[in-house]
């Protein structure tokens, strides 16, 4: 056999042991009813009811992770970074939360809160045009 026939051959071979792992029942996590999920668009169940969401925020992606009692999301909100601090800060302690550090500067600011075994951090940082990225952080001990 020729070497340009015998390198098809062996990329054919790659190709199907490829597409065969891909289709595979490999045990791996997907779906709701599975220990780790991803998603996008809208708030995780696992995030509490009272847990302050600024009004008109879009919801990105988003991650709960069972094994670990961890639940992460992004939101863009249509707010400036300094009004969007305020009202995390403000709407946290309305709901009884409590503010363990609140800290940063005009390019990032993170804020570190708690409720019993509830444990969260939220990232916050200027999108440009009136938008603010916050990342949220959730954790149950």
């Amino acid at each position: 056999m020729r070497a340009d026939s015998r390198l098809r051959v062996a990329i054919a071979v790659l190709a199907l042991l490829l597409v065969g792992a891909a289709c595979g029942d490999d045990g791996g996590v997907t779906g709701s009813t599975e220990a780790i999920t991803f998603g996008e668009g809208t708030i995780p169940e696992s995030v509490p009811d009272n847990f302050p969401i600024p009004a008109g925020s879009i919801v990105g992606t988003t991650l709960v992770d069972k094994i670990n009692n961890r639940t992460e999301f992004r939101l863009t909100i249509r707010a400036e970074t300094t009004a969007t601090i305020r009202f995390f800060q403000v709407g946290l302690v309305n709901q009884g939360y409590v503010i363990n550090s609140s800290e940063g500067n005009a390019s990032e600011w993170t804020l570190i809160f708690s409720d019993g075994e509830l444990r969260g951090t939220i990232f916050t940082t200027p999108q440009g045009q009136g938008l603010t990225g916050s990342v949220i952080s959730l954790n149950r001990s």
